[in-house]
């Protein structure tokens, strides 16, 4: 990642945080929701690739996605897996999944590719990608308190186009919950979104 892309994206996150981003501990990215069961997206064989779980390739899928704009970018191995005869909420990172699994197996929180830095799980959050020709001018209404916030940090006109979607009202696309409570299966949640539209997808950003 170029020094010019990282210096035009911290602001909006150091922004979306409320502080400077801190170096020191890790920190991922999950997601999860409703649609990943509905879409049978928990069960696909692509979970079960050696060199997926093995953290070797990243896992891409073209269905596994939250908006039109292209596929999440996940890390299978920090992925959480619930196995049927488990006890509720004893998950299963994909790196110790036994192959092949026992029968009823299934992914309850995705975890996205990152170096384990704040800025690159707020990057990965937004997708907002490796550079500017990754971003996409979503049409969503922002809201009014985020949008002000963003425009008053520096924040460029085709970056805050892309955010949008991530920053919304509510009627579409996620709306970020700052640092507010977050129930996460690892680690505190430091920032969270959630689609009051269709009540599909959660996302956070958690301190390992």
């Amino acid at each position: 990642m170029s020094p010019e892309w990282r210096a035009r994206l911290t602001p909006a996150f150091e922004a979306m945080l409320g502080g400077t981003l801190p170096e020191g501990p890790t920190y991922a990215v999950y997601v999860w929701g409703n649609f990943l069961r509905e879409a049978e997206l928990d069960r696909l064989p692509e979970w079960l690739d050696p060199a997926a779980l093995r953290g070797d390739t990243v896992l891409v899928h073209q269905h596994l996605a939250m908006t039109d704009e292209g596929p999440l970018r996940v890390d299978a191995a920090g992925s959480l897996f619930e196995l049927a005869d488990a006890d509720a909420e004893d998950y299963v990172e994909g790196r110790d999944l036994p192959l092949p699994p026992r029968e009823g197996w299934r992914v309850a929180y995705v975890r996205l590719a990152s170096d384990g830095s704040l800025f690159d799980a707020m990057r990965a959050a937004t997708q907002v990608g490796d550079g500017p020709e990754d971003l996409s001018e979503y049409e969503f209404d922002a809201d009014e308190e985020w949008e002000a916030t963003l425009t008053e940090a520096g924040v460029d006109d085709a970056l805050l186009a892309h955010l949008r979607w991530c920053v919304a009202d509510g009627s579409a696309g996620m709306v970020f919950n700052g640092p507010a409570p977050c129930d996460v299966p690892r680690g505190t949640a430091v920032a969270s979104w959630s689609d009051e539209a269709g009540f599909q997808w959660e996302t956070a950003v958690v301190r390992l």
